[in-house]
């Protein structure tokens, strides 16, 4: 892909556009930018690079797909639930 993009599809600026061999990705979480994803032509996994230290726990990290980073995003943003998970009787 020659441009970057936000993986919700909204094109980016122009001064943004790549050359094909790189390809890169904005994630976001609603209205957050989460970070964005990059990968060289010769390279197999997409690198994450934080944008905000809420998401700096995936800083560095290498994913399989674009998808597979914004995933790891949600989770990290998402409530956790604590202790064991109980029914009402």
């Amino acid at each position: 892909m020659s441009e970057l993009q936000s993986f919700s599809g909204h094109p980016a600026p122009a001064h943004q556009v790549q050359a094909q061999a790189h390809q890169a990705y904005v994630i976001e979480i609603g209205e957050t930018q989460a970070g964005l994803v990059s990968r060289r032509g010769e390279e197999r996994y997409f690198t994450f690079i934080a944008a905000s230290a809420r998401f700096s726990a995936l800083d560095g990290q290498r994913f399989a797909t674009p998808v597979a980073a914004e995933s790891a995003a949600r989770l990290l943003v998402s409530p956790r639930r604590h202790g064991p998970l109980r029914l009402a009787s």
